[in-house]
C-alpha cells in the first residue's frame, strides 16, 4: 500500500468521529454535500498547489491533501483551532504535504499570492471579505484554475436584491460585489451550486 493510500485509510477512519465532534461544539466545517463539490472540483484540476482561506479545525484541508497529493497553504486566525488541526494532519500522516499559517488573511493571503502560484483556491473564510481575498489571488491563479467558494447565499440573505438586516449589511453588501466579480465571463466561467447555503465553483478563463 502507497503512503497516501495508507493516509486515506486513516482519513476515513477517523473523519466521521472528528466531524461529529466538530458539529456538537458548533465549529464551523464544510457541509457533506458541498465537500463533494470541492473534492470532485480539485482533482478536475489536477491541481498541484492549493491556497485554503480558512483552517477551522483542518476537516477540509485534510480531505484536500489526502485526494489530491497537492501541497496546501492553509491560513487560519485562531491559533487554538490551528494547534488541532496540526493534530489531526499528525494523526493522519500529511503533515509534511501542508503548510499552515496562523494570522490574519487579510495579509497573509496577499503575501502567499505573490510568493507561489495557485492551481485551485478555496474560500471559507470571513464572508465579508470574499471580494477581498478574490482580488489579492487572482494573478496568482493558473489559467484553468478555479475558485471555490462556499456559503456565498449567507443564510440566503444574498440572494435576490432585498435590503439586508442592519446587523448582517456589510457581509451582504459586500457578498453581493463577489458573486458580481464571480459573474464576469470574460474573467470567469462560474457554476453556483444550490447547496444549503450557496456554493461557487469558478474556473479562470
Amino acid at each position: 500500500m502507497s503512503d497516501l493510500a495508507r493516509c486515506s485509510e486513516r482519513l476515513h477512519s477517523l473523519s466521521p468521529g472528528y466531524e461529529a465532534r466538530a458539529r456538537a461544539e458548533y465549529i464551523p466545517i464544510i457541509r457533506p454535500e458541498s465537500l463533494k463539490l470541492l473534492l470532485d472540483a480539485a482533482k478536475k484540476t489536477k491541481c498541484r498547489r492549493i491556497l485554503e482561506i480558512g483552517t477551522a479545525i483542518g476537516f477540509s484541508t485534510a480531505w484536500l491533501a489526502v485526494e489530491t497529493g497537492a501541497v496546501v497553504d492553509t491560513i487560519e486566525k485562531d491559533e487554538t483551532r490551528l494547534e488541532r488541526a496540526r493534530g489531526f494532519w499528525n494523526s493522519i500522516g500529511i503533515e509534511d504535504r501542508i503548510n499552515s499559517y496562523q494570522g490574519n488573511a487579510d495579509e497573509l493571503v496577499p503575501a502567499l499570492a505573490e510568493e507561489n502560484k495557485y492551481d485551485f483556491v478555496f474560500i471559507d473564510a470571513a464572508k465579508s471579505r470574499y471580494s477581498d481575498y478574490l482580488d489579492a489571488v487572482y494573478p496568482s491563479l493558473e489559467k484553468g484554475g478555479i475558485v471555490f467558494a462556499d456559503n456565498v447565499y449567507y443564510l440566503g440573505l444574498v440572494k435576490g436584491d432585498a435590503y439586508p438586516p442592519h446587523k448582517h449589511r456589510t457581509i451582504v453588501v459586500n457578498m453581493r460585489a463577489f458573486l458580481k466579480k464571480i459573474s464576469d465571463k470574460e474573467k470567469f466561467d462560474t457554476t453556483i451550486y444550490d447547496t444549503e447555503d450557496g456554493t461557487a465553483v469558478c474556473v479562470k478563463l
